[in-house]
Formats: structure tokens, sequence, C-alpha cells
């Protein structure tokens, strides 16, 4: 009864932490989308094709790394957290290349030329690999939470609630409060740490659970 008892108590903290762990990567995410824009923009230019070209990809990367992430929770149930984290520091270190990766894109389109079909295929290829990353993350926790939560709505509900207030807290912050004080690589560098804390809040809320299941 006593360990009952204290399991209780414990979970609303388990939840918390995981919950805020969501909250901050999708701050991270809009971090890291408004950065990319921008940069982006400078390279293929600021029209309707390009603002479509670059939304539609990061939709696009991020519903096949919902359904990549899917997959990967079914087919490894004891390692979902610890995928999560991975997926977390993999965006970390995608998020530190990426200003170097845009220099060398931006020499790409410039040989070859920045018609809509090149601005479209450099788009994609800068762009898939993050966001089928972030994707994958969405799914994985969700399983994770749903464990002890052991209600599926209430799983993605929160998880999705929290993941979009950080979204809207990302978006805001960058044009108001980071770009204006920061340059952007020192942005992008920020949203790679709190990929790095959310991997860290991950990994100690499942071994956390792991040291209170016994």
């Amino acid at each position: 009864m006593k360990n009952d008892s204290e399991k209780t108590k414990r979970m609303p903290l388990l939840d918390a932490v995981l919950l805020a762990s969501f909250f901050l990567s999708g701050c991270c995410a809009l971090i890291y989308q408004v950065g990319w824009q921008r940069s982006l923009f400078g390279i293929i230019g600021v029209d309707i094709d390009s603002i479509t070209i670059i939304v539609s990809v990061f939709m696009l990367g991020i519903g096949f790394g919902g359904m990549l992430g899917g997959w990967i929770a079914d087919r490894a149930p004891r390692r979902r957290i610890q995928c999560y984290a991975a997926a977390e520091v993999s965006i970390a270190l995608y998020g530190l290349a990426s200003l170097t990766l845009l220099q060398h894109l931006g020499d790409w389109l410039a040989m070859t030329g920045k018609g809509a079909l090149g601005s479209a295929v450099a788009s994609f290829f800068f762009l898939v690999t993050p966001t089928m990353l972030m994707g994958i993350t969405l799914p994985l926790l969700t399983m994770a939470f749903n464990e002890w939560k052991n209600s599926i709505g209430v799983s993605v509900g929160q998880l999705y609630f929290f993941n979009t207030l950080g979204a809207a807290a990302g978006a805001g912050l960058v044009p108001f409060v980071l770009l204006p004080h920061w340059p952007l690589d020192q942005v992008i560098r920020l949203a790679a740490c709190g990929n790095i804390l959310v991997a860290t809040l991950a990994i100690f809320a499942y071994r956390w659970q792991m040291e209170h299941k016994k």
C-alpha cells in the first residue's frame, strides 16, 4: 500500500518532466524553422513560391517522420525513450551543422541557378533530415507516456498541447526576443542546447521510471 502511495506521488513529477521536455522540444523546433526559413529566404529569395516550398517540405518531413516514429515505437517498445532522446540529440547536431550546410547550399545554387526546381531540391535536401527527426519524436514519446498513463487519448492530447504551446512560444521568441539581440548562428546554437536538455530530461524520466518499477 505504501509503495502504491509513493508511486502515485512520483508520477505527477515524472509527467511534468516529460511534458516540460516536449514543450521545450516544440519551442526549439520553431526556433529552427524560423531561423532556417530566414536563411533560406536569403539564398532562394522571398516570394510565394519559396514560402510554399519551405513550408511544404517542413510539413512533409514531419509527416514522414511521424510514420517512421510509429514504426520504431512498435518495434522497440522497451527503448522508446532512448530513441526519443537519440532523435533530439541528432536534431541538435544537425542544428549545429546547419549554418555551414547553408553556406554550401548557397554556393551550389549560385553555380546551378536559382530556378524554382533548384530551390525546391535544395530546400528538400536541407530540411528533410531534421524535420523527419522532429516528426519521429511525437509517436515515440506518446507511446512511452502511455505506458504509465494507460490512456492513449490523454497521452496524445497532453503531449500535443504542450508541444504546440512550446511551438507558439518559439515562434514568438525568435522575431521579438532572440534575433533583435543575437545573431542567427547564436539563436540556432541556443536551440541545439535546448534539444540536448530535452534528451537529458527524457533519459532522467526513463531512469526514474525504471528505478521505481523495481
